[in-house]
């Protein structure tokens, strides 16, 4: 199924419009620009969830009509990581329909069309003959956990059984085949095919957010996800001394290792694991313990000038910097640390790249939806429980 596309100026200045206000925790005033993208694709009128205008624009600009969601910078292909992230917003913004049809595509094109019994694919977009469809069968772990996620909680606040039925059914396959026992632990594979070897186990640190773990902890007493939270969460300041997370590392039987394929690097990657810091359950029993190890990367981005594109957990010189719509990832971290300092500077460097409704140019599928989970939380569009339990706005 090929992408629709249209270059409608009226769409662009309506996008344009939709510029939010962030009500940042506990004082700051934030305004904030709503995604947008060239080409957009088409949309439908229906479904819109005037609660949150920011929802609207990043659907506007990134979700098509069939519930895809469309990375205009890369081929316009989509990632079954997109999907996850879709429905979660859409269970945030109450917008029934829109979920439904994210859902239906997902299962549609990426997962045989029986996600009860096949994990998502991970990539879909045009091949070198410009045929859309599938390019790489393998699953990816942490879109796989969202999609659990986002399905078991639409199914409690919607009361939809069949939703509840179906996320079991991908958890259950995600504890089948994308975990594994290591080092007499366990461990979240990054997919199930492509990541064990002789030299050990690759991991990418990103893929596993505290409180969806302890969210399937509580509602799969019997799976693996309590013992995954605490592997990683021990593992934690071996992989980070200084608070600096790399995207990727080797776990070898005498402990973890820098990946070779990464280099070691930070980046695109490991900026969610702050993000995940950053908006998870203030009294959350993993909370604390993860900020007091990520904290220490605060004083690093205060000795960089601003958070660098690249940075190096062994100590190596940071590379670039990061685009502003990758920094908003860090204001709910730096919102609870404090470091209204970061902060701060952060928000006045957004600021400036909002000017025209956007957050950087062009706008990015990736940054924007980073962004978008920044400014939920932010906001108090959402939260989580202590429990990894979702507490909606329109749900409080």
């Amino acid at each position: 199924m090929r992408p629709v596309a249209r270059r409608s100026a009226q769409r662009v200045l309506r996008l344009i419009s939709i510029a939010a206000c962030w009500a940042v925790l506990p004082v700051v005033a934030f305004a904030a620009g709503t995604p947008a993208a060239a080409p957009l694709a088409t949309t439908s009128s229906a479904a819109k969830s005037p609660a949150w205008p920011a929802w609207q624009g990043f659907a506007e600009a990134f979700v098509q009509d069939d519930g895809r969601v469309v990375d205009w910078t890369a081929d316009a292909r989509t990632v079954s990581e997109g999907q996850g992230y879709a429905l979660f917003f859409a269970l945030v913004a109450n917008d029934r329909a829109r979920f439904q049809r994210i859902l239906d595509w997902t299962v549609d094109n990426l997962a045989q069309s029986d996600l009860a019994h096949h994990l998502p694919s991970w990539l879909w977009g045009p091949d070198a003959q410009r045929r859309w469809r599938v390019l790489d069968v393998n699953s990816a772990a942490d879109a796989d956990l969202w999609i659990a996620y986002d399905l078991l909680e639409a199914g409690r606040l919607w009361k939809r059984s069949d939703y509840s039925s179906l996320g079991r059914a991908v958890l259950a396959q995600v504890a089948a085949t994308e975990v594994v026992s290591y080092n007499k632990k366990s461990w979240l594979l990054p997919g199930p095919a492509g990541f064990t070897s002789a030299g050990g186990v690759r991991l990418n640190p990103s893929y596993l957010p505290p409180f969806l773990l302890s969210y399937f902890a509580a509602v799969d007493r019997s799976g693996p996800w309590a013992a995954l939270l605490e592997s990683f969460s021990t593992l934690l300041p071996d992989i980070a001394p200084s608070g600096a997370v790399p995207d990727w590392l080797l776990l070898t039987p005498d402990g973890p290792r820098k990946d070779l394929q990464s280099d070691g690097r930070g980046s695109y990657d490991a900026v969610r694991i702050y993000l995940w810091a950053g908006i998870a359950a203030n009294d959350a029993p993993s909370t604390h313990h993860w900020r007091h190890v990520l904290a220490p990367f605060a004083e690093f981005i205060r000795q960089a000038g601003r958070l660098p594109e690249i940075w190096y957990p062994d100590g190596r010189a940071p590379q670039g910097l990061a685009p502003a719509g990758i920094e908003t990832a860090l204001m709910p971290f730096y919102a609870n640390l404090p470091a209204a300092d970061l902060f701060d500077a952060a928000q006045k460097r957004v600021l400036a790249a909002t000017t025209s409704g956007l957050v950087d140019q062009p706008a990015r599928y990736y940054e924007q939806a980073l962004t978008l989970f920044a400014q939920g939380y932010l906001e108090q569009q959402y939260r989580f429980e202590r429990d990894g339990s979702l507490r909606p706005k329109w749900n409080v």
